[in-house]
């Protein structure tokens, strides 16, 4: 006897209602009963086809796996499987190591069969392209409905759409946030997080959940609160129609918010700058990126911190939160500029000139290790694959991954390649002081002759990364294909 578990597919609760998960199961029934086969389980999803993660479709390949199924029923392939290559191929896969056919009305495949699995992958490439085929006219709909003015998608919390005459309305209980909102931001001048501060101090957002900045930001600059519909679709165009909102400002009203926005943008752009802002850091203990975050108001002080997002457990579980004033290195990177350009003996205090033999052979040695690295990581890539396939990663842990050790990948490749020019350079003696020097040379008197906003574009410019520790920071650059690296040292802390 053969044991058949039903599978049946709808793409959203629109369908569920209308056209039907239960003419589906009954058709199927009847016909798995006409062939003689035992009904077990039947599984359902209202989901798109073309995801692999799918509640209803991960609880039949769980029962696959368990050897419980011989055959799976649906009404047409294209319910089971609407996937991309990679996640068919899993899923695929799953069902052939497992001994399991795919079964529609009238047809069965064998996925051992190799003119069947072909049959098979013809019919998911067709019901793909009519995935993509849907999506574009679903959209050429949309499209249509905003330029006639008629209303989609989940309104602002401040209107209520009626889908029977497709028009918006106030809300009367929300129409007050806007008004309040402008009042705050043009006349007590608040910034977006303040304000947010100021109305969770009165209520939480329609949806229950505290106000936030990017909540403030987008009432702050959407047009519909001034009566414009406006959307931009995924083919370049956007769409703009007057008069399709109840307004709840002034469009005069919403102008004079993006011109004050603009101001404290470019205030911002202009007062507060950091020297170290251009160059990409990161951490020495636990190799997480380093940003330059700002700490105090223009009432007070400024200062610049640089520091990670959030603290982070290392390997041995102790924690990295590193935070170091740049007060404490910038002004030691500007003195190890002119100290560099003055000679020879000072630069030294910083890079190293006198290479020996033993310094060839560890140049060779950090060669091999990075051509190592190099091969572990291209291993890595290639075994992505099969990794996914035994199940070990969902479809975008995939392509998060791939995504992850290409970089890694291009990291390597690039250091082997400086490490390699350093190594040629130190061997017919090239890189040397003068070289050195004339590479820094556009930088002698930066700090008195060029404004704070050229400094750090000239240090981003000079030493496009850096490692940073408790007591130094390594600022790594470039002359020509050849590594500049200096070593810069940090103050103890003055507070």
């Amino acid at each position: 006897m053969q044991r058949v578990a039903i599978y049946i597919r709808v793409s959203t609760r629109l369908q569920e209602d209308r056209y039907s998960l239960s003419a589906q199961q009954e058709e199927l029934t009847k016909y798995a009963q006409s062939q003689g086969w035992v009904i077990g389980k039947i599984y359902k999803d209202v989901d798109s086809g073309g995801k692999l993660d799918k509640k209803g479709l991960n609880l039949l390949l769980d029962d696959v796996e368990d050897g419980n199924i011989d055959i799976v029923l649906c009404i047409d392939q294209d319910r089971l499987s609407r996937l991309d290559t990679v996640a068919w191929e899993y899923l695929k896969s799953t069902l052939r190591d497992h001994g399991v056919k795919i079964a529609e009305p009238g047809s069965i495949v064998d996925l051992k069969n190799e003119d069947d699995e072909f049959i098979s992958d013809i019919k998911n490439l067709i019901a793909r392209r009519e995935k993509k085929a849907i999506v574009r006219r679903m959209m050429r709909g949309k499209r249509q409905r905003t330029r006639e003015g008629k209303g989609w998608g989940k309104p602002p919390w401040e209107y209520n759409y009626d889908k029977n005459t497709s028009q918006y309305s106030i809300n009367e209980t929300w129409s007050w946030i806007i008004p309040y909102i402008d009042k705050l931001y043009l006349h007590e001048g608040l910034s977006d997080h303040h304000i947010a501060k100021r109305l969770n101090e009165i209520t939480k957002t329609p949806s229950g959940k505290p106000w936030n900045d990017v909540n403030i930001r987008q009432r702050l600059t959407n047009k519909a609160y001034h009566g414009v519909m406006e959307k931009k679709f995924s083919n370049g165009e956007t769409i703009t129609v007057p008069d399709t909102f109840p307004p709840l400002r002034s469009e005069e009203t919403w102008e004079q918010i993006q011109q004050e926005r603009k101001r404290r943008f470019r205030k911002r752009k202009e007062v507060y700058f950091s020297l170290l802002r251009r160059v990409n850091i990161v951490c020495g203990n636990c190799e997480r990126k380093v940003t330059v975050k700002m700490s105090g108001t223009e009432q007070y002080s400024i200062h610049f911190y640089l520091k990670h997002g959030r603290a982070i457990k290392r390997k041995d579980q102790s924690v990295c939160s590193i935070s170091i004033n740049v007060i404490r290195v910038e002004k030691n990177i500007i003195q190890a500029i002119k100290d560099i350009l003055t000679n020879e003996e000072v630069a030294k205090k910083y890079m190293k000139f006198d290479f020996t033999q033993k310094d060839i052979e560890t140049a060779g040695n950090e060669i091999k290790a990075s051509a190592k690295l190099i091969q572990d990581t291209q291993e890595k890539i290639d075994r992505l694959l099969d990794i996914y396939l035994e199940g070990g990663f969902s479809k975008d842990k995939l392509a998060q991954k791939k995504e992850e050790l290409e970089k890694q990948l291009a990291v390597h490749q690039e250091r082997q390649k400086e490490l390699e020019a350093k190594k040629e350079a130190i061997t017919a003696k090239l890189f040397n002081y003068d070289l050195v020097r004339s590479h820094l040379a556009i930088a002698n008197r930066f700090d008195r002759l060029l404004s704070q906003e050229k400094q750090m574009e000239l240090i981003g410019n000079l030493f496009p990364s850096g490692v940073l520790f408790e007591d130094r920071l390594e600022l790594n650059g470039k002359i020509g294909d050849l590594p500049l690296d200096i070593i810069v040292p940090i103050d103890e802390n003055p507070y």
